[in-house]
């Protein structure tokens, strides 16, 4: 079984003893949400060697207690720090220090479907353009399904935690057969929302495919990069029963902006 996951054990596999430390946040910081204020506190402690490469960090009930906050905003915290690749995490592990220094990459971890679905939660699409398009037969190939049908177009920008920093270009398709989708031009709208409220529990199977590309002038405009870069391309097919096409997606990533983490686990 392919999981695209990390381990996440101290060295030794044994959780480093520590006393519980004081919280370190600025005092003189209140502005913006609190989850950002501690990531970047944690940042620093990281990067300081407060809590070295290769250890795990307090658990979330011990960073509650250090920064008095909600487990909501602790966690929010830790998913940046995962989003930057300071930090992995693993259920009934922990969450360990990968490097030092935050990387300029997106780092995607995805195992099961869930995973896919907290990773959606977290991206925010941009709509560029709305359209019915015909398939060609070349878009058709990458789609899997017959070309000339008449499909749903959405052109759109994914953005992470800054939402004005366009991470991604995600073209996204569906059968107006199977779903109603209306959306905005310009409009921001969350894939998640999207999957749920259109395709419910429908989805009995996602295919992932990863491949390379130049990217053209129109995306390399989008995405603030000089045409012909290299893009890392991940295309997301979501089927229903009778292995029916439902909701297909191509998401380009200029190529030091994306990482993607997989381990092989032989059972």
């Amino acid at each position: 079984m392919t999981r695209s996951s990390e381990r996440a054990a101290g060295p030794g596999g044994a959780r480093q003893a520590r006393g519980k430390p004081e919280s370190s946040v600025p005092s003189g910081e209140t502005s913006g949400p609190r989850y950002k204020s501690i990531f970047q506190t944690l940042s620093q402690d990281i990067s300081s060697g407060r809590y070295p490469v290769m250890t795990l960090l307090p658990t979330e009930h011990e960073l509650c207690d250090q920064f008095n906050a909600s487990r909501h905003t602790i966690r929010e915290a830790i998913r940046m720090l995962t989003v930057a690749g300071m930090v992995s995490r693993r259920p009934g592990v922990g969450t360990r220090v990968e490097t030092a220094r935050a990387g300029t990459r997106f780092t995607q971890r995805i195992s099961q479907f869930p995973d896919l679905l907290q990773y959606a939660r977290n991206a925010a699409l941009l709509v560029q353009d709305v359209r019915t398009i015909k398939l060609t037969k070349r878009l058709a190939e990458t789609l899997g399904c017959e070309a000339g049908l008449s499909w749903r177009h959405i052109n759109s920008i994914k953005t992470l935690d800054d939402q004005d920093t366009a991470a991604a270009c995600t073209l996204i398709y569906m059968d107006p057969a199977h779903s109603d989708v209306s959306v905005e031009l310009k409009s921001r709208i969350s894939l998640l929302r999207l999957i749920e409220s259109h395709f419910g529990d429908r989805i009995t199977e996602v295919n992932q495919e990863f491949s390379a590309t130049p990217i053209n002038a129109t995306m390399a405009k989008q995405l603030q990069v000089e045409p012909k870069t290299a893009g890392f391309v991940i295309t997301r097919r979501y089927y229903g029963d009778g292995g029916v096409l439902l909701l297909a997606t191509i998401t380009t990533f200029p190529h030091d902006k994306m990482k993607y983490s997989m381990t092989l686990n032989v059972q």
